[in-house]
């Protein structure tokens, strides 16, 4: 398995459809989630990290951009093999 950072930067009520679509995906085990400090209540920095190959979080990664409001934004980072 093949871990990834995922890092949500948006509106609140989106960043808990975020993690469901990771968390839901095919090949995909979300293992962690961190809010990062400073926050408001229009917006939220939410690292996610998931386990899985190279294509299946990518896909999942390309569906969650799909359906992402103006301003919100999502990185995939590749963390490692472990």
């Amino acid at each position: 398995m093949t871990e990834h950072r995922i890092t949500f930067e948006g509106p609140p009520s989106v960043a808990v459809r975020v993690a469901t679509v990771l968390a839901d995906a095919d090949g995909v085990d979300l293992t962690g989630q961190t809010p990062e400090p400073g926050g408001t209540a229009e917006r939220v920095v939410l690292v996610l990290t998931v386990d899985g190959t190279v294509d299946d979080v990518a896909a999942a990664v390309a569906a969650v951009e799909a359906d992402l409001p103006p301003g919100a934004t999502v990185v995939h980072d590749l963390v490692g093999d472990h």
